[in-house]
Order: C-alpha cells, then structure tokens, then sequence
C-alpha cells in the first residue's frame, strides 16, 4: 500500500505528492464535474461569439446637418451622403468612359468650388485637374506587367498650410470603379468623406501647421496609374511627407487599419488618439503574402514617392465588392461617422504634428497593432521582442513554481508527467490537421466546396466542432493512463493548462525570433493563462474544489473575446474573397485550416478542463454527431452558397468577354478567324454550378489546343493577375460581336542598329483598354524598350518568354508609341518575335451587344453576378 504524505498544513487542504495523487474515487468525484456542464461551457461559447460579432458591428450614432449647431466642429454625415447620392447616381464609372472622364470629374469641381465660396478668408485652396501619361512595371504577384496610361485625371486639391509651410500631409482615394458597379464604398464614400473633411478643415478658423493635400485619383481599378501619375509627376508630389490612404474591400461597416509598411511609430502614436481606432497587424502580413487578390495605392506611394503612412479599408460584406450591389442604398449612416470622426481627427493631429517637419528624422520600424475592447495597442518589433521575451520567461517560472506547489518538483516523475502531457496535445493537434486536411479535400472531391460562403457558421460546425473533439480525444486517453498512476483530476487538469501554456509559450518564442509580428494572437492567451495560473496560487486555490475553475475561466474572457474578435475579422475578410480567387485554389483548404487554427489557440485555453468532466467520452461523441450533420449539410441542397438576395447577396461571379480572334502566321497572313464568348470563372464551383441553367456551356469547347499553341491561349487579358486562371476559363464558340473600337497596329519602322540588334517601332490605337503580350523567338532576346528604364522580369509561357503591357487611356485615346530592340545572332534572316494585342470595350456606351450575346447573358441565375465586356484579339509576327 503507497504511504500517504501530508504537510504541516493539511487542515488547509493543502497536500503535496501523496494525496494529490491517491487515487481516490470520492475525491475525484468532489473535482468532477456533470457533463453537462462541458455542453453548456461549449454552448456559452458559441453564444460569446455571436455577441462578439454583434458587439464589433456598432457603428456610432450618425451626425446630421441639426447637430452641427452643438458639434460646430464634427463630421456631418448628411452632407457626405448627399454628394455619394449624387456620385453613384452617374453609374459605374470606368476610366476612360464619359462617366468618369467627364461627369465624375465635373461633378468634383464643381463641390470643391462651392467648399471655396464657403472658406473662411483666412484658408487658402488651390485646385489642380491633372492630366498625365506615363509607364511603370508593376510587380503584382504572381505574374507582373508593364503598366502604361496616357491622359488618364486626378482632381488634387491643396489646403495651405500656415506660415508657408512645404510639407503637405496627402489623402488620397479613388473616384472610378469597375465595370457594372456604382461604387459606393469601393471608393465612392471615401471621396465624399474627404469632400467633407475639406469642408471641414477649410471653414475653421484656424489653419494647420501643414498642408493638406487630396487627391481624387481617376484610375485606381485599372491598376493604379492615377497614384503612380500624380507622385512621379505632379508639381506638389515632392512635398508629401505623410500619407492617409482610403480603399474598400467590402461595403460599409468600419474601416480598418490595415496595413503600415515600414512604418514611424509616431504616426501609430497619434491614431491611438481618434475616436473609433481599429486594426490589426495580422491583417498586414496577410496582406503584404501577395495571396489577396487586391492591391492599393499604398503600394505606389511607398515604391515611386517612398511615402510612408496608413492605409485604411473598409472590409465588411465583401460580396458586395466589385459588384452592381456595392451602391449607395447599402451603406449604414453610421460607417460615413466612423470613418468621417476617425479620419478628420487624425488629418487634424497629423497637420499639425512637429514630425511632420522631417519624418526621416525618426527610426522607422515595422510595428505590431492592434485594438481590443476600443483601445489601441501599438509597439515596434523590437519592443515586442522584449515583450514576448518577458512574458515567456514569466510563463515557464510560473510552471516551475506551480510544479513544486504541487510537490512534483524537478524530478523524473515530473519531467515524464510533461511529456506524456506535450505528447497527448501535439497528438491531438496533429490529428485535428490531419481531420480538417481530409474534410477539406473530401468535400471539394464531391463538388460541395463553400457550403460556408453565405452561411458562416457552416465553418464552425465543419472544421471547429472537430479539431476540440480530436484535442479532447487526446486528453481523455492520457487521462485513461494517468488513472492507472494514480493522478487527481484536479491537478491532472492544471499541469495540463501549464503544459499547454508552455507550448504555446516555445511557440511564441520561435514566433518572435522568425520576426512574426502576429505572434501576439499567441501572446495574449499565454498571458492570461500566465496571469491565471499565478493567481490561483498566490491565493493557495490550486486545490479547492471549485474556486480555481471559477477564477481560471474569469481570466480567460478577455483572451477569449479577443481572439473571437479577430477570428470573426478574418472570417468576414476572408470568406466573401473565397469567391474571387480563382478556380484553381481550394477555398475549403484555406478556410478550413484558418478556422483549425483559430480554434486550436482558442480551444487550448480550455481543453485541458475536459479532464474533470465525467464520461467525457460523451462529450467528443456529441462533437463528431454534430460535425456529421453539418457534413450531411454541405453535401445537400442546403449547402447551396449562392444566393441573388439584394438585402444579402452571395454571388457567384464571372466576367465574359465576346471575344474576335484573327490570328496571323509567319508572313501575317490570317490563317484563323473565330469568335466566342469567353469566360472568366472566378471561383472554385464555376461554371459547374450554372452548367444545367446555362445550355450554351454544353457547347464548350477545350482551349488546352489554343493554350498550348497560342500566347496566354489567345485570349484577351484584363490584367496579369489572371494568368494563374486563364487555363480554368471558359471558351463558347459563338457569332462574331459588333465592335466599334477597333485595334490599329502598324510598324512604323525596323532599324538594324548592328549586325545583332533589330529595332522595331510600332504606333498602336484602339479601345481605352488595351493589352500586348510579347514573345521573343527563341534565337531573339528583348533587350531595350522605350517604355520602363530597364527590361521587366521575364514570364514563361510554355516554355516562351513573354512580356506584357497593359494600357489604358483617359479623357482622350493617342497613339502609344512602342520601340523595341532585340538582341540575335549575325545575319538571322528568321522572325524576331510574336506579338498579340487584345482591345476591350468594357464601357456601357461602347458594350454593344448582339441578340445572340443578350440571351446568353439573360439565361444565368440572379445569383449569378455577370460583368460582360466586348473584345478583340489579334496576333503578328515580325
């Protein structure tokens, strides 16, 4: 019989090795708790979840024009709504078109001319309408381009500063949107938020230190050209200092800071101070992986004018991005007062910041942010290496010191106990991402992929209630072997949490040394556990029966709704992008391990409390039912992810070009001509899900033949971006359209500038959208060009360089001139390059439709979102 030992304190309960670890059926029973208790505890959850969501949707109270009388200096939204109604009323506004060409344009000279009678004389405002060409390669990921534009318009506006200053803080956003949609948050209310921060700032009565200039840039969907014109050429680019960037990725909801760059944590400092500060750091490192199919000018304004600054995004309901439903009707009055208070009140303290005198005078590190519960977090990467370092420490001596609470001490026995524990988890995790790996490729296999993309709590049901299950599976068979040494739940369930922490602690070590800033999602769980743990035994309540379960879970709720928030963040980031990444991606994959791995640091902070649940088993058998039915689900008509709601849309997307080919051989002369309607599938279940309703996609044919022998699969292109999706597309033969822009090619002249380099000179006219793809022959090398200072990376296509340049004209179509030089070998008499130019009418005045392509667009779903354009593709050889 094992001997019982007991301290001189054993009328307070407090026992070492010995009774501890009695196996002790009455004892255990006072620990146990029902099973209920775990359901319950499981249900809470969820529910806490649902209140956080609902919690970060409040948007403040919107200001009207009565209010302004007792908030004299305050946004007003009213007046912001009024000019987006007025904005989104001239329809989609695609550069190049009249729409955004002329009206746009108007329409902004016209508001800032009344904001100039309204000025009080002490303010001074200048306006500029820029019209400008110019070229830039532009790296986009995977697959970049030469981007060129000519005569495309910025409305930029100069609010002086006092004493003359020559340092100017910049907002900027974007005016024009893509075709088919108003755009009312992508970027209209954005413009008008600024039109109103002018407003502002131009009727106080006092003047800011800076100037600040805005710019309402024309060309922001057709690859950022607008920004690259205006910081590279515009007469008031050299004096920026600072930069506040405007965007949407979704429809209204709060705007997020989501991305610094190199940032000067001055700036961070002064946004700490607006009224509705929100963002995430974690949101930067997603972004900055090239994996979202986004961009924004951020981008230009830190590569061509080394600007540094913020950039914010509204992301809520990102169905509606892109789309005929981001309109004016959809955005909440109170997404205008969220971004209007937020961003009046940061360009205030901005222009009048001393560091705006010199910025290069500070260090510029890259920083960690992030809000919890309306505060804003902010600190440098080398502070959080100190941080982490600190807390890390904290959480090992506190497992130590807890350890010896528990008379296990530095022993054998102890260091054995932590492994079989370490062991147990990893195992439980291992399997929970082996289970989300499987399910993923399972349903994908059976065509059931994004049953979650309208429904979001299809996720937690396919992909959370699994990964706790197989964690306390784990649990629960180490806690089979550690009855048979005689363990007390009670404590059996704390050096669990402790060998958990320490896990998770290792990991937020290598997370800090690997420079990963988003390492404080492991951070703040490791803290308050931390913090928990001390607490019990600063308060001798490690081994009181229900106490500790009470304080550990109270400890737990600010962790708990933080890692809510921001899961819930990312899932409504995220999971409308699921819909516009291509077919070739598998969005289950990509959701399915997000929410595996949210739920896994989640979930850890509360697995280890399954020990002291009696029959556990039933608990891990409820899970996997559950998870079955939510399986059941996603394979029925109920897992269907699209709908045309216009309340709530969930829309699956394609973008159709009727499309004229001619294509040229070697002499050029046309030795194919077709026509057709070709389809860019933008998401995993296209065009399966429309084949049935849409009879001309029985007539499909394979374009694996037009791929392999033709560059990009003779195909037109809307950028390079949609390369990695060309093959997936769609080809219907179909009538030739009725095109009136029509491509005007022609070699000016060739020169042999020696006896191994070839100059050719070509004048190009067409649509306002035009794209050429390059091909040396395989003796020939590109060498020079005249537009970009050095020749751009090189794609392959199989197994051919290629080169593109995308083009795009404004308030007026010239000429773009193109000369090339190429390097081949003495006397080659053989051709030099292959050349395909596409031309695209994605204007409604110029998108002339025949019968023909009328009724192939009618016949697909409501829920179907459907952008049709006109082209042309054509090749030569020279």
């Amino acid at each position: 019989m094992r001997k019982r030992v007991t301290t001189q304190n054993e009328s307070s309960n407090e026992t070492l090795l010995g009774e501890d670890y009695t196996s002790n059926k009455h004892r255990s029973g006072v620990h146990n708790v029902p099973f209920s208790f775990a359901i319950l505890l499981l249900i809470a959850l969820f529910a806490l979840f649902g209140f956080v969501h609902l919690l970060d949707g409040r948007l403040p109270t919107a200001l009207t024009i009565h209010d302004e009388k007792n908030y004299p200096d305050a946004f007003i939204t009213d007046r912001a709504k009024h000019d987006l109604k007025l904005l989104t009323s001239l329809g989609s506004r695609v550069t190049g078109s009249y729409e955004n060409e002329v009206l746009a344009v108007s329409f902004f000279q016209r508001e800032i001319a009344f904001i100039q009678q309204q000025a009080r004389r002490n303010q001074k405002i200048e306006i500029d309408i820029q019209k400008v060409s110019g070229a830039f390669y532009n790296d986009f990921r995977p697959h970049g381009a030469i981007n060129t534009y000519s005569q495309i318009q910025n409305v930029v506006v100069k609010l002086h500063g006092s004493d003359a200053s020559k340092h100017s803080l910049l907002l900027n956003s974007h005016f024009d949107t893509v075709p088919s949609s108003p755009g009312g948050t992508d970027a209209g209310i954005n413009c008008v938020v600024m039109l109103e921060i002018l407003r502002k700032l131009s009727r106080s009565p006092y003047r800011l230190r800076h100037n600040v200039i805005f710019l309402f840039n024309g060309a922001e969907e057709t690859g950022l050209r607008a920004s690259h014109g205006f910081i590279t050429q515009h007469k008031w680019a050299k004096e920026i200092k600072t930069l506040i960037n405007l965007e949407g990725a979704g429809a209204g909801g709060k705007e997020l800071l989501f991305q610094t760059g190199i940032a000067v944590p001055w700036i961070l400092r002064y946004y700490k101070n607006v009224p509705h500060p929100r963002g995430q750091v974690f949101s930067e490192e997603i972004f900055q992986t090239g994996q979202i199919p986004s961009d924004t000018d951020f981008r230009i304004f830190r590569d061509y004018g080394n600007v540094t600054g913020i950039d914010f995004a509204f992301t809520e309901n990102g169905y509606r991005y892109h789309t005929k439903y981001d309109d004016f009707e959809n955005i909440p009055d109170g997404s205008y007062q969220h971004i209007g208070d937020n961003v009046l009140t940061l360009t205030k303290l901005l222009g009048n910041a001393t560091e705006m005198d010199d910025p290069n005078e500070f260090v510029q590190h890259k920083t960690v942010f992030f809000d919890i519960f309306g505060f804003f977090i902010t600190y440098t990467e080398n502070q959080a290496t100190l941080i982490n370092s600190f807390i890390s420490l904290l959480s090992i001596l506190v497992t130590v010191w807890s350890f010896y609470k528990f008379g296990l001490g530095i022993t054998q026995q102890s260091a054995a106990c932590i492994g079989l524990t370490s062991l147990a988890f990893i195992t439980g995790w291992s399997l929970a991402g082996f289970f989300t790996i499987v399910t993923a490729t399972f349903l994908d296999l059976l065509k059931s992929s994004l049953s979650w993309y309208g429904s979001q709590w299809m996720l937690l049901g396919l992909y959370t209630l699994p990964t706790i299950a197989c964690c306390c599976t784990s649990v629960i068979v180490l806690n089979n072997y550690n009855e048979k040494m005689n363990l007390n739940v009670n404590v059996q369930s704390q050096i669990q949490i402790h060998v958990v922490k320490l896990l998770w602690t290792f990991a937020l070590l290598i997370g800090t040394f690997l420079k990963i800033r988003s390492v404080y999602l492991i951070m703040m769980p490791v803290l308050f556990q931390t913090v928990a743990c001390l607490i019990l035994h600063l308060l001798q309540l490690q081994h009181s029966v229900r106490k500790w379960q009470v304080v550990y879970l109270i400890t737990l709720i600010i962790p708990t709704v933080f890692l809510m928030n921001v899961l819930g963040l990312a899932g409504r980031v995220l999971i409308p992008m699921c819909g516009r990444i291509g077919p070739e991606r598998n969005p289950e994959l990509i959701m399915g391990i997000l929410t595996f791995a949210f739920t896994l640091l989640l979930s850890s902070l509360y697995v280890p409390l399954i020990t002291l649940v009696h029959k556990p088993g039933k608990v891990v058998k409820i899970l996997f039912t559950v998870f079955i039915l939510f399986v059941l689900i996603a394979l029925s008509p109920l897992g269907f992810p699209y709908n045309g709601n216009s309340n709530s849309p969930t829309l699956q997307r394609y973008w159709i070009f009727h499309t004229s080919r001619t294509f040229r051989n070697d002499t050029n002369h046309v030795y194919k001509k077709n026509a057709g309607f070709f389809v860019i599938n933008w998401d995993r279940n296209a065009p399966n899900t429309v084949r049935q309703l849409v009879k001309d996609f029985n007539k499909e044919k394979s374009i694996t033949e037009d791929c392999d022998n033709n560059l990009l699969c003779g195909l037109p292109l809307i950028s390079s971006k949609i390369i990695s999706v060309i093959r997936d597309s769609t080809w219907i033969p179909a009538g030739q359209p009725i095109v009136h822009e029509q491509i005007n090619f022609k070699m000016v002249e060739k020169n042999q500038l020696s006896s191994t380099v070839r100059q050719f000179n070509f004048s190009l006219t067409g649509p306002s959208h035009m794209h050429i793809t390059i091909s040396p022959r395989i003796n020939a090398t590109l060498i020079k060009n005249n537009l970009v200072p050095h020749v751009p990376k090189t794609l392959i296509w199989n197994n051919r360089k290629i080169y593109i340049i995308l083009h795009v004209s404004g308030a007026e179509v010239t000429p773009l001139s193109i000369s090339l030089n190429f390097q081949v070998p003495a006397n080659w008499e053989g051709p030099t390059f292959d050349i395909g130019i596409s031309g695209k009418c994605v204007h409604d005045r110029t998108n002339l439709k025949t019968p023909q392509y009328v009724k192939f667009l009618s016949s697909f779903p409501e829920w179907a979102d459907v952008v049709p354009h006109l082209a042309t593709y054509e090749t030569w050889v020279y």
